[in-house]
């Protein structure tokens, strides 16, 4: 797999989305208080259509793996979270390379994208 050097690669447009809140997911451990945080979020935003979150988690040669394993995590726990409190889910997702040390996953209300790509 061949990747761009960081000086030819621009940031992703959506790495300037806007987002409520920004919570980096270094370790499994960091996942349950990001799904705390977007579970109250989601329970006061998603009438309102205005939900937005950006998770980062870590990019790089060895940490691949690793950023799959929390994102999963991060994906069950807060569909199981939203289940418990009788919510649905009415999120888009988008995975995205942030920046050189980081993946980007924005969950948002489908609002949220639309009103981003009118700009």
């Amino acid at each position: 797999m061949s990747s761009s050097s960081p000086s030819s690669s621009s940031p992703h447009p959506y790495a300037a989305f806007p987002v409520h809140q920004t919570i980096e997911l270094a370790e499994l451990s960091d996942v349950r208080r990001a799904v705390d945080i977007m579970t109250d979020a989601y329970t006061r935003q998603n009438s309102q259509g205005i939900f937005s979150y950006r998770l980062l988690l870590p990019r790089g040669e060895k940490l691949t793996a690793k950023a799959k394993k929390i994102g999963l995590a991060a994906q069950a726990e807060f569909l199981l979270a939203l289940r418990k409190k009788k919510l649905r889910p009415n999120i888009k997702e988008v995975r995205y390379v942030h920046d050189e040390n980081h993946y980007g996953w924005l969950l948002a209300n489908p609002q949220v994208y639309e009103q981003f790509e009118k700009k």
